[in-house]
């Protein structure tokens, strides 16, 4: 992705939603709160997706502009934005069955983590 493109993605991606996300905490209604904490999970995984698929259509004419009407579709303040569809529809349900899984996981990585930087900090292993 060039540094062009890097831009443009980051202000239709992260500035506004970021400025919404900061007005939605301020306010009382909850569920502005709830709408943008559900793209900012699905920007997520947009995010690792795009790292597989960047190298693979980057070339391709209009990728960046599909990228970005991908997000702000992602971010239209209705029920059947994109963000709302993803995460109650493929990424909510996923994460329900597989939650127990992942924690499991990351667990393993924290404690592998942990022991290396304790043994290159102190030359010595300590179950964390």
């Amino acid at each position: 992705m060039s540094a062009h493109s890097t831009i443009i993605r980051a202000a239709v991606g992260f500035i506004y939603p970021a400025y919404s996300s900061l007005k939605a905490v301020m306010s009382d209604e909850r569920e502005d709160a709830l709408t943008w904490l559900r793209y900012w999970v699905v920007l997520a995984v947009f995010s690792l997706a795009e790292t597989i698929v960047d190298p693979l259509f980057d070339f391709f004419p209009g990728y960046l502009l599909g990228k970005c009407v991908f997000l702000v579709w992602c971010m239209a303040p209705s029920k059947n934005s994109g963000a709302n569809l993803l995460f109650t529809q493929i990424i909510f349900p996923l994460f329900k069955k597989h939650h127990e899984e992942i924690d499991q996981q990351a667990q393993i990585v924290h404690d592998s983590v942990m022991q290396k930087i304790n043994r290159y900090v102190y030359g010595k292993q300590k179950k964390w």
